[in-house]
């Protein structure tokens, strides 16, 4: 009749605690309650696992998870120093205590059937209790860090991103012409272009078209910029109308290419049928030269294109000698 009772008793207790426990966790499933939901789940877990044995005996693998729970403590996010110690204390010294008494006892379960079956029971609530509650609460840190990166990446993207073309603004382009100037000078690049481009006559485009259809021709240059020479480099919009592109480790007549089949893809567009062109600018460097210079350099020689009739490429070799 004991065995009947005490199994029935752990039917109830698992039962209830259970069900707290998911109560718990639906009601309280936000990243503020983490700590009560871990703390909840400790203490449960200890009293469900020691009645376990008071009832079912030792060795069945109860007290293995009890001995789980104290490694798993100091994984929690609980930041209180007391608790860290004092459930780990609690849950060893009641280990110590069960295996002193029960760990050579047998205990009578009335028959095999009932004893399996309360075993499977008990077992099973607990695994489902302990292991989904607990990555249910790890779920709920993780997805909280995720929230919190994507919203970080996307305020980075704000930073970083023109709106209106879709590609570098100025900053981040500083620092990438700053990383490949450098990895010239070390030599671990033999060669970079800077090209500038500008759109021709963009004033008159706004002031006979309006802003909006000025949004379309820019958003229009920047997407064939892009395709042309995102593959080869990297490409942002450096101000206004005007575009920057650095391409490391082309030779001369490659980076003249590139350019020109980005001029001939603007020329060639006719957004809304209003024809538009852009000139371009183009820098080849093998010789270490300031970031500075290089982009003044290439400014030049895009205005000495605009002065000589606009819609072409003007390209040059730096040459330090002759400087």
């Amino acid at each position: 009749m004991f065995a009947y009772s005490g199994i029935f008793f752990l039917f109830i207790n698992f039962a209830i605690c259970f069900f707290v426990s998911m109560a718990l966790y639906i009601d309280f499933n936000e990243p503020k309650f983490e700590k009560i939901i871990k703390l909840w789940i400790q203490l449960s877990a200890t009293y469900i696992m020691v009645s376990s044995i008071l009832v079912l005996g030792w060795g069945y693998g109860f007290e293995l998870f009890l001995l789980e729970l104290i490694a798993i403590n100091y994984a929690s996010p609980l930041k209180n120093l007391i608790l860290k110690i004092t459930l780990p204390l609690l849950q060893l010294t009641l280990f110590i205590i069960l295996y002193f008494t029960f760990s050579g006892l047998d205990v009578n379960y009335g028959s095999e059937t009932i004893k399996h079956i309360s075993f499977i029971f008990c077992f099973c609530m607990i695994a489902v209790k302990f292991f989904v509650l607990q990555d249910n609460t790890n779920t709920i840190s993780t997805l909280d860090i995720i929230a919190t990166q994507k919203q970080n990446i996307s305020y980075k993207n704000i930073a970083e991103i023109d709106y209106l073309t879709g590609l570098y603004n100025r900053a981040p382009m500083n620092e990438i012409i700053s990383k490949h100037f450098k990895m010239l000078s070390n030599h671990q690049i033999r060669s970079l272009a800077i090209i500038l481009c500008d759109i021709d006559n963009f004033k008159n485009v706004n002031d006979t078209y309006g802003h909006i259809f000025g949004d379309i021709v820019l958003s229009k240059v920047a997407e064939i910029l892009n395709i042309k020479i995102s593959k080869f480099g990297k490409i942002c919009r450096w101000g206004g109308e005007e575009f920057l592109a650095i391409i490391p480790a082309q030779n001369f007549k490659k980076c003249i290419q590139i350019a020109e089949s980005a001029r001939i893809a603007i020329h060639s567009a006719n957004p809304d049928k209003v024809p538009i062109s852009a000139t371009f600018g183009l820098l080849y460097i093998e010789d270490p030269i300031e970031i500075n210079q290089a982009i003044s350099i290439a400014d030049n020689l895009l205005y000495r294109g605009k002065n000589q009739g606009k819609n072409q490429v003007v390209s040059e070799k730096y040459e330090p000698n002759q400087r």
